[in-house]
């Protein structure tokens, strides 16, 4: 049973964005009226004809058109009967000899006495009484034009003041109730939408497959459907780009050592050296797109574990100053990110790599904010003009101008390496022109839980 109405209430939800909402207002309206409904009739006032001013003018002038055309020697007995019947109103006999009362302004102006006339229908002789005894009211004596007379309490016409405090209530809970649901509406509407958008980032900056939303509006799942077709033909794509360089990468490192084995027998020096120059050159070129299908790629699947910058920082400075290069490393904290320890470290050597080859020595420091840490290297070489700063980061672009394999240093490859691993780590590589020369290469990480050490001290300057 519970499962047939599932389905029914399923059919009936509508599934498109606009359909949605229009829903959503629809049904605010109903639960605002709703509300209102429910405090109109719990803060209403109880109906009590006896308190009520108007009843009691009524009353008043009904009787006295009964006393007015009822025989004198019958109007005692119907004004007893009136004054058991209606003990609110004190209604008692009025006799001549009584003391007469005083007609005022005020009186005249009452508005209980105006609809006590208006009631009777033709002029009628009202006095106040000034009863000193009465309850909250006037003690009139009424006069017909046939000369019943009697004397009854008018009520004053002070109804009781509205609750305000309860309606202010009322509202304020009605435009919480209100909110909450219109939050959690709008939430409900924009979860798909939340989750899409982050698929959307996580599979065009890192090449992660996050799970796309099955359920939400026709419109969002439509996307999903979209993007998740995009997503096989992109990695579809990338996949056999990477599988062709690396097979040819790996294919040409055959003959090219065949070559090398026959250009030892060139007899002419300098044709054999010229000739094992170019071999040499053209198995860098395959050692590099080899290196580039390796490590610029992410590292699915690979362990991520806790990695100390500091040592990591150190490590790469030490490898360089064994062969002679001039890397110093400024003292700094032990900060901690997560991460894959041979990514990082290839990241930090292609940098502090270029530093040396075009700066002459690179200065390497640490910097920890408040949600990051960051890797500067920094050099003393020409540095990059601000509009090829951005293609730099492109594979196969290097930084000198001349395509000349001759004279070239490297094969463009390394900053797009940086720039990938950087990425599948959640960071950033940005490169910062110095004054008055120079570059400065800032690889950006986010730290781990707890990424400084407590106590541990400082890595002196090389």
């Amino acid at each position: 049973m519970r499962a047939f109405a599932r389905r029914h209430l399923a059919a009936l939800w509508p599934g498109s964005v606009a359909g949605q909402i229009a829903l959503l207002i629809v049904a605010a309206m109903v639960v605002t009226h709703a509300v209102a409904t429910l405090a109109f009739f719990t803060l209403r006032e109880p109906w009590r004809p006896d308190d009520h001013p108007g009843v009691a003018a009524t009353r008043i002038a009904t009787l006295a058109r009964l006393l007015d055309a009822t025989a004198p020697n019958a109007r005692d007995a119907l004004l007893r009967g009136a004054a058991r019947t209606l003990p609110t109103l004190r209604i008692a006999p009025w006799p001549a000899s009584a003391p007469e009362g005083t007609a005022s302004e005020a009186l005249a102006s009452h508005t209980v006495v105006q609809r006590v006339r208006d009631g009777f229908g033709r002029p009628l002789a009202i006095a106040d009484l000034d009863a000193a005894d009465t309850p909250p009211g006037i003690r009139v004596g009424i006069t017909t034009p046939e000369g019943a007379r009697f004397s009854a309490l008018v009520p004053d016409d002070d109804r009781p003041p509205i609750r305000q405090g309860a309606i202010v209530v009322t509202f304020l809970f009605l435009a919480v109730v209100l909110s909450l649901i219109t939050i959690w509406a709008a939430r409900a509407l924009t979860r798909p939408l939340a989750r899409l958008a982050q698929a959307a980032e996580a599979f065009g900056t890192r090449m992660n497959v996050v799970a796309l939303p099955e359920n939400g509006p026709q419109e969002v799942i439509a996307v999903a459907q979209a993007l998740d077709r995009m997503r096989a033909r992109v990695r579809r794509l990338v996949d056999d780009r990477t599988q062709m360089l690396a097979a040819i990468s790996h294919d040409l490192r055959t003959p090219i050592t065949r070559l090398r084995l026959r250009a030892e027998f060139i007899e002419d020096d300098h044709a054999r050296t010229m000739t094992l120059r170019d071999l040499d050159q053209m198995n860098g070129l395959v050692e590099a797109a080899l290196s580039f299908v390796r490590d610029g790629q992410t590292g699915e699947g690979r362990a991520v574990t806790l990695i100390d910058v500091a040592s990591l920082v150190q490590t790469v400075s030490d490898a360089f100053a064994d062969i002679g290069a001039d890397v110093r490393v400024a003292a700094s904290r032990h900060v901690l990110v997560r991460g894959r320890p041979e990514e990082l470290q290839r990241a930090v050597t292609n940098l502090v790599d270029n530093a040396v080859k075009y700066g002459g020595g690179a200065r390497l420091g640490i910097v920890q904010t408040e949600h990051r840490v960051r890797v500067d290297v920094s050099d003393d070489g020409p540095g990059i003009p601000d509009a090829e700063r951005e293609a730099m980061l492109q594979p196969f672009v290097r930084g000198d101008r001349a395509r000349n394999l001759d004279t070239a240093s490297g094969f463009g490859l390394g900053l797009s390496i940086v720039v990938a691993i950087a990425e599948a780590h959640d960071g950033r590589l940005t490169l910062i022109n110095r004054s008055p020369r120079g570059l400065t290469a800032r690889l950006e990480l986010p730290l781990a839980a707890g990424a400084v050490r407590p106590g541990s001290d400082r890595i002196a300057a090389e």
